[in-house]
């Protein structure tokens, strides 16, 4: 069984937007979906900016497994 909720539709004027509504501002995009769990989730995400630069976000892995991240060093100095 899938649980969806339904909500009712938001008022035009309570839409978040941008005000030239041309479509040239930051967005998002989903990349592959999948990985080690049967579900939609995406597994990489791409933001772009209104200039058209982007990078990849992709989840940490170790040994093909996503793992949880609880901080990073820039330097292993700094341990």
């Amino acid at each position: 069984m899938k649980l969806t909720r339904k909500f009712a539709e938001m008022a035009p004027e309570k839409r978040p937007a941008r005000p030239d509504l041309d479509g040239t501002g930051p967005r998002f995009e989903t990349m592959e979906h999948g990985g080690e769990y049967p579900d939609t989730m995406p597994q990489a995400i791409k933001p772009i900016d209104a200039e058209g630069r982007s990078c990849i976000y992709v989840p940490i892995t170790h040994n093909g497994k996503v793992v949880d991240s609880h901080g990073f060093l820039l330097d292993p100095a700094d341990e």
